[in-house]
């Protein structure tokens, strides 16, 4: 299998001081997750949305959320073309391919949205919490997150493996940083969206290499009906903040 790898294009993360971890806005204790959640194959097709050409994976990452959250929720909400993903980080830029902060995207997301799309709230995740990264994927839908590349994962990519750990690892130079959403895992591998495909993480691999993780929570979700017991208040109040 030949895949085409695509740009990296994430900034070094930046974390709002006003925000506290995602699971500290949950009104009990997040309930255990199931062993495994799969929302990556519920999408026919997932689009470049210009990250082949373009350092726009901060873009295309929530323009697939979007996607992931439309089909889990069988909501109509307007999907992102490719070319309103690329203008859209082209407007966020100031016309420079320089990548963005997905910090900064987050908060574009929730105050005055994207795509005609806005998100309700978003708080980080510990990327070392394994079970705060599952109960968010499983309750909320996605995790928006964020990892730093080694020089073999896109030829990982493009010979259709899986992201692992290979002998000598730590000889593998860093080319950059990636935004990915995180849309399944079981015990085996987390399922994240990049290049247009669908590509299986080890669960070692992500613990060495992800630098940042986002709870993202939709607006589907709330056309659904459901925010799944978080403090909205409380989470509003220090957004606020930021």
């Amino acid at each position: 299998m030949n895949q085409v790898a695509g740009k990296l294009g994430k900034l070094a993360p930046q974390f709002p001081t006003a925000l506290k971890d995602f699971t500290t806005y949950a009104k009990a204790p997040l309930p255990a997750p199931p062993a495994a959640v799969d929302w990556a194959t519920n999408v026919p097709e997932w689009p470049m949305d210009g990250n082949d050409q373009y350092g726009d994976c901060t873009m295309a990452a929530a323009a697939h959320m979007i996607q992931s959250w439309n089909a889990q929720t069988k909501e109509q909400d307007a999907i992102p073309t490719p070319q309103e993903v690329v203008a859209e980080y082209f407007q966020l830029t100031g016309g420079q391919d320089t990548g963005l902060v997905e910090a900064d995207v987050l908060k574009n997301w929730q105050s005055t949205g994207l795509w005609g799309n806005s998100v309700l709230g978003y708080a980080p995740v510990n990327v070392h919490n394994l079970t705060a990264l599952q109960q968010t994927m499983w309750l909320f839908g996605a995790v928006y997150a964020g990892i730093q590349v080694p020089a073999n994962a896109q030829t990982q990519f493009q010979e259709g493996q899986p992201w692992t750990l290979v002998p000598n690892w730590q000889q593998q130079p860093i080319e950059g940083g990636h935004a990915i959403p995180l849309l399944g895992y079981d015990a085996d591998y987390i399922y994240a969206i990049t290049w247009g495909g669908v590509q299986r993480i080890a669960w070692d691999w992500w613990s060495t290499y992800s630098d940042e993780a986002w709870a993202v929570l939709a607006q589907e979700y709330k056309e659904a009906g459901t925010v799944n017991g978080i403090d909205m208040t409380a989470l509003t109040a220090d957004l606020a903040q930021v």
